[in-house]
């Protein structure tokens, strides 16, 4: 059969994915705890016999092969979930604290769609951000420029990254593209 797939023909990886997919399936599943992730690794996992067909015949014991290569993907899907995990917590914890800014290349990473959420802003708020976050003032000096206390001024930078942080939970998928890193593993 498998020197049939190496050759092209379809009815024959067909066949080979009846064969051995819920075998897969289950294995994935038992690390994955995700039906739906366990099946899309499966689906990678047969695309990628298929893509590579040319070099099944090379293959000594293809039962090994393909549990290898069904634990190198879901173990990369797992790493790929595990860093996605990581940068949101750096993300929250950088925007929940009144902390100094992020190191660059975190703050980088979250510059568009911080961008569209400080747009959002009512303009106080707006104001107050960018001088404390983006310009580094102090509330003293804040509160001079603006005319406010510096007890408003912290009101109001608290208040703007509570709303930043509400718009891009409300905006996830943008905020889970951004955060995306592929994770190639052969």
């Amino acid at each position: 059969m498998l020197l049939r797939v190496a050759s092209g023909d379809a009815r024959a990886f067909e066949q080979l994915f009846y064969t051995w997919h819920h075998k897969i399936g289950a294995y994935v599943l038992g690390w994955t705890k995700s039906l739906l992730v366990a099946e899309e690794i499966v689906q990678d996992v047969f695309l990628k016999i298929w893509l590579n067909r040319e070099t099944l015949h090379t293959i000594e014991k293809f039962e090994n092969y393909l549990f290898i290569l069904a634990r190198n993907h879901t173990f990369n899907h797992l790493r790929k979930t595990a860093l996605e995990r990581v940068k949101q917590r750096e993300w929250a914890t950088h925007f929940e604290s009144d902390q100094e800014p992020a190191p660059a290349a975190l703050s980088e990473e979250f510059l568009p769609v911080v961008e569209l959420a400080i747009q959002q802003l009512p303009p106080q708020q707006q104001k107050v951000y960018i001088l404390k976050r983006q310009q580094g003032m102090k509330y003293d000096e804040i509160a001079a420029q603006l005319g406010i206390s510096p007890e408003t001024a912290r009101k109001h930078l608290a208040a703007a990254l509570r709303n930043i942080t509400q718009y891009v939970q409300a905006h996830k998928r943008v905020v889970l593209l951004v955060l995306t890193t592929p994770l190639i593993i052969s």
